[in-house]
């Protein structure tokens, strides 16, 4: 099949019509009707059947489309790559990944700090778990990734920047430092099991020869807090969430302390630009500065 054939298969399996696939390609219906026959008559068998005015699509049709999509996912890959490539040729362009807790706190401060002294240099920024900023990096599509954790993939260089501590957040609780076995698991929110933090925190529940099975799991450390906010129960965040989040009762250490990795990303291949040094400076002294002022920790 050649492209063009593919795009037409691609665009009536997606909209369900040949009349909306030919809206969404910018052709005439009886050009993508002529396009779908002869694709048909090269392949050998036909991709839809005509069934009541309607296009129904065959059991070959249906076989093929996990590849077509595969095959789209590289073309928007591509379109990715040539569009930043275009964008950061003059050296002052930088996109950015960062997880959603230090998109809520950190990162903020640092770009509006950054972007102040750099007024003409274009910056975006993505709020995105650790596994979609790795993915956009080696694609091309993210500069830096700023994550909690270690990744240690192939083309990958990780920079360990700082190590935030792990704080218990319970309105129940005005005093810690808190042993893990004391507390209360029947109101114990807990975080994604794919999340670094809830890895770090079943081996250390393990060590304590406790078992907690969170009353709640959730994907991010600010839904975690928000949920002890409203009453929910109690959570351990990062300490930087416990900080920046309104309303939320003193964040009490933990014993023995615990801390996770913050990590910024950045392919192996590519060496940091002026721009991302500069923005990573600028992180570790926010992150610095923030940690000083976290309570009790």
């Amino acid at each position: 099949m050649r492209l063009r054939q593919i795009e037409v298969f691609y665009a009536i399996m997606s909209t369900g019509s040949l009349r909306r696939a030919a809206e969404v390609l910018h052709v005439s219906q009886p050009a993508a009707s002529k396009v779908l026959r002869y694709a048909e008559q090269s392949l050998g068998f036909a991709l839809f059947e005509r069934t009541g005015g309607r296009l129904v699509p065959t059991r070959e049709a249906r076989i093929m489309l996990p590849h077509v999509n595969t095959i789209f996912e590289k073309i928007s890959d591509l379109k990715r790559l040539t569009e930043n490539l275009r964008y950061a040729r003059n050296g002052h362009a930088i996109s950015i990944g960062c997880v959603p807790s230090l998109g809520l706190s950190i990162v903020p401060r640092v770009i509006q700090g950054y972007h102040a002294k750099h007024p003409g240099n274009e910056l975006t920024i993505d709020t995105l778990h650790g596994p979609e900023i790795v993915s956009r990096i080696l694609n091309h599509d993210l500069d830096l990734g700023i994550v909690f954790g270690t990744y240690e993939q192939q083309g990958l260089t990780a920079c360990h920047i700082a190590d935030i501590p792990l704080v218990l957040i319970d309105k129940q609780r005005t005093e810690g430092p808190v042993a893990l076995e004391d507390i209360d698991h029947a109101r114990y929110i807990g975080l994604s099991e794919n999340d670094p933090t809830a890895r770090l925190l079943d081996m250390a529940w393990e060590d304590a020869d406790h078992a907690a099975v969170p009353l709640v799991r959730v994907r991010t450390h600010y839904m975690a807090a928000e949920l002890v906010r409203l009453g929910g129960g109690c959570a351990i965040v990062d300490g930087l969430t416990a900080l920046h989040h309104p309303g939320l009762p003193v964040p009490l250490p933990l014993k023995p302390p615990l801390g996770m990795a913050c990590t910024v990303l950045f392919r192996a291949d590519h060496a940091l630009s002026h721009i991302s040094k500069d923005i990573l400076a600028l992180l570790q002294q926010e992150i610095k500065q923030d940690l000083a002022s976290l309570p009790a920790v």
